[in-house]
């Protein structure tokens, strides 16, 4: 009878046990959802932010442009040759090429070569012989052996070299010249060297007035369509360092190929030539079109499947739009696309790690260049 209750109480310590078990079971059974909803939470919560620079869409003229490079001259008509019209030698040269000179200021120092005073003394030997001819025939009239009629003839003589010595004076073949500046300028060239024998006429130098200049530009010949007369031009010195490029004009444009540079030469008329100095080398932008639209930096625009897109930032996430690119230059180019407004927050930087309603992290463009730079 004893061990028949033993029996009886072990079963029921077994099957207590049993149940235990279960209920525990149970219980972790419907806390495991609750565990998985909490690492969901956490997921969430950890979920990836991007870091990137953006700007406020805004409307901005843009302009296409045609480059050339090229050179600064003397306006042709500005340009001023100065000789003489005997054969003479040069003694002196006070001036050199590029040098600033002032009105009365003295270019060169000539004298007369050999043969100019060859004519001087002919001209002088003229005149006094057609001098003592007069006289002769004054004397012969006084003894009725001429007439009057042979007297104008002598003294149309006289009047000639009169007249021709003058004249030959009055250039100077006689004595030691000094070839002055007649105006301000520059001076464009000297053609000649010191001791030098130049023959009548032969150029000695030549003088430019100051801020006078045209720039020849070099064009591609399948170009030539863009190119009309008038075009703004911007022009910048390529040795020479300025806040600003000069503003032209173009003034002409030829019709033929240079058939040194197999280039088409146009000329530009700068409107301020201060910063522009002769035979200086310069880079010219020729603004072909322009237009104001929405204008957003290079960097904003990407490549996607064939076409462009970019990214704006609507509450903190990533918005993805499909746009059409137009004009551009060397930093900026036009966007077209109709879900596009005015003063939409642009991804400029970091747009290549973004994907549509992707969090994100704002710093507006060119803020960590400014603090670098202070």
């Amino acid at each position: 009878m004893k061990k028949i209750s033993k029996n009886i109480i072990l079963s029921i310590t077994l099957l207590s046990l049993i149940s235990v078990s279960l209920l525990i079971y149970r219980l972790l059974s419907q806390d495991l959802p609750s565990s998985e909803l909490t690492l969901n939470s956490s997921e969430t919560q950890f979920e990836p932010v991007a870091q990137v620079e953006t700007m406020l869409l805004h409307k901005g003229e843009i302009q296409e442009t045609l480059r050339a490079y090229g050179v600064v001259l003397p306006l042709p008509e500005k340009l001023i040759t100065l000789s003489v019209p005997y054969l003479s030698k040069v003694d002196k040269i006070q001036v050199n090429q590029g040098q600033v000179v002032q009105k009365g200021d003295v270019l060169l120092t000539l004298k007369p070569g050999a043969m100019a005073m060859l004519q001087w003394q002919q001209a002088q030997s003229e005149l006094q012989a057609a001098t003592r001819e007069n006289q002769l025939l004054q004397e012969r009239i006084q003894l009725k052996l001429a007439t009057k009629q042979d007297l104008v003839s002598s003294r149309l003589r006289v009047k000639r070299a009169q007249v021709m010595l003058q004249n030959l004076a009055d250039q100077g073949i006689a004595k030691q010249q000094q070839i002055k500046a007649e105006h301000a300028g520059i001076v464009y060239l000297v053609n000649v060297q010191q001791g030098q024998i130049i023959a009548a006429g032969a150029p000695l130098l030549q003088l430019v007035d100051q801020n006078q200049w045209v720039v020849r530009l070099g064009i591609e010949p399948e170009d030539y369509e863009y190119l009309k007369v008038n075009q703004q031009v911007l022009i910048t010195p390529v040795n020479t360092p300025v806040s600003e490029p000069v503003k032209g004009r173009i003034e002409i444009v030829t019709q033929q190929i240079d058939p040194l540079t197999r280039l088409l030469n146009i000329f530009v008329r700068p409107e301020l030539n201060q910063t522009l100095l002769i035979n200086d080398f310069v880079d010219a932008q020729i603004i072909i079109s322009s237009r104001n639209v929405f204008v957003v930096p290079q960097q904003a625009v990407l490549p996607d499947d064939g076409g462009y897109s970019l990214f704006t930032i609507e509450n903190g996430h990533a918005v993805k739009h499909q746009v059409q690119v137009g004009l551009s230059n060397d930093t900026q180019i036009a966007v077209l696309a109709a879900d596009l407004k005015e003063q939409d927050e642009v991804v400029v930087l970091g747009n290549y790690e973004l994907e549509p309603g992707m969090l994100v992290s704002v710093t507006p463009f060119g803020d960590k260049i400014k603090g670098a730079a202070q």
